[in-house]
């Protein structure tokens, strides 16, 4: 077995568990460096790919020895019976398996009592390794591509559509592989939420943040074809794919002179960045960072906005990886304390509800020894874009 694979053993040892078998890609791609379609079994002696299509380009990617043919859960057996495993605890990656995938399984395998050990596999991609944050700058860098495209386009009479398909373009030249791989099965996208003035205010994604009016019922969240007027803030967040691993990063633009409201508020949002950079620091835990970024967000940014008028969607940051939404998340609901290693998208998004403005600011990081070091580049002030008509 390779060494994360090695690694996965010790731990299902320690956790009771006798075997395990992964479907989910990502999962497959980070023990066995591939994402074809395949099942992942995991014995007491060795791990086998087990390939539904493409055996030939997974057995030239692969990190590990054993790739064969096969799908069906009956081909899962016989991997697990030749290593004289026929009955125990299995693992499988249960947040993601399909009820029917699920079924047919316990079908195949009723000898066996089946573990959720998706938070075991979460925990060690958790950590990254020297190469992986490698990767991530280099997912750093072509978002970097796509935010420094927007101040150059970004002009009254162009729609929130025509704006993201001139960033995704940069993001597609600079290196961008198309989409955004999120571990949420009902979740989709292509890398980029562009939103402007009243879609400020809409939270139409799978996860907390706003994510502006979509297209349609079908995709209700990202652009639209709202066209950007005078005075309007646009927040565009980035989340590009390269090399498979995902960084995250988010800018404010105004369309025209910032208002003195406008300045305050990106102003607070940059103050509350600097306070999560601040706590970020090996042993210091999600909630402790959480509440810095709280302290910071209650001072207000008067005479603008009074304390207490200002809100954050009730987390300022997440992992990031071979998925976009990975653990921990900083919020006050659960206890993980930072380790070095870790790569975290600091995702700050002040809103006004009253005013119905919002200013975002989102940077990816890694966690070092002697604290935080930013991966991403673009300029972290509110862009000012002339007024001109297209």
């Amino acid at each position: 077995m390779n060494d994360r694979l090695n690694e996965l053993q010790g731990r299902l040892t320690r956790a009771g568990v006798d075997a395990a078998v992964l479907v989910h890609p990502r999962d497959i791609l980070y023990y066995a460096g591939t994402a074809r379609p395949a099942t992942l079994v995991v014995g007491s002696q060795e791990a086998v790919l087990l390939v539904r299509r493409g055996l030939d380009l997974a057995r030239r990617e692969a990190t590990l020895e054993r790739v064969e043919p096969g799908g069906g859960w009956d081909a899962v057996a016989a991997v697990l019976a030749a290593q004289g495993l026929t009955r125990g605890t299995l693992g499988a990656d249960l947040d993601v398996m399909p009820a029917q995938l699920y079924r047919r399984m316990r079908e195949a395998l009723p000898a066996w009592e089946v573990e959720d050990i998706s938070p075991l596999v979460l925990a060690q991609r958790m950590i990254k390794d020297p190469e992986e944050i490698r990767a991530t700058e280099r997912a750093a860098a072509v978002a970097d591509a796509g935010h420094a495209s927007l101040p150059p386009i970004l002009r009254p009479g162009l729609s929130e559509l025509e704006l993201a398909a001139e960033v995704e373009a940069a993001l597609r030249r600079a290196g961008h592989e198309g989409y955004q791989p999120l571990r949420y099965p009902g979740a989709r996208g292509g890398g980029v939420l562009l939103m402007s003035g009243e879609n400020l205010t809409i939270r139409g994604g799978h996860g907390l943040v706003i994510t502006g009016a979509g297209l349609s019922p079908g995709t209700p969240y990202g652009p639209s074809r709202r066209t950007v007027r005078p005075g309007d803030l646009v927040v565009l967040d980035i989340g590009a794919t390269y090399d498979g691993y995902t960084a995250d990063e988010s800018r404010t633009c105004v369309v025209g002179r910032a208002t003195a409201a406008q300045e305050a508020l990106f102003e607070a949002a940059l103050a509350v960045e600097e306070a999560v950079l601040s706590a970020l620091r090996p042993g210091v835990s999600a909630p402790e960072v959480y509440a810095a970024a709280e302290a910071a967000l209650a001072r207000g940014a008067p005479p603008h906005f009074a304390p207490g008028r200002l809100s954050l969607p009730g987390f300022v940051g997440h992992g990031l990886g071979l998925e976009i939404d990975e653990p921990p998340v900083l919020w006050p609901r659960e206890e993980t304390a930072l380790a070095v290693g870790m790569v975290l998208a600091l995702e700050v998004e002040v809103s006004a509800p009253a005013d119905g403005l919002m200013a975002k600011v989102e940077d990816t990081v890694v966690v070092e020894a002697s604290g935080p070091r930013l991966l991403t580049h673009a300029p972290r002030r509110l862009l000012a874009c002339p007024l001109t008509e297209p």
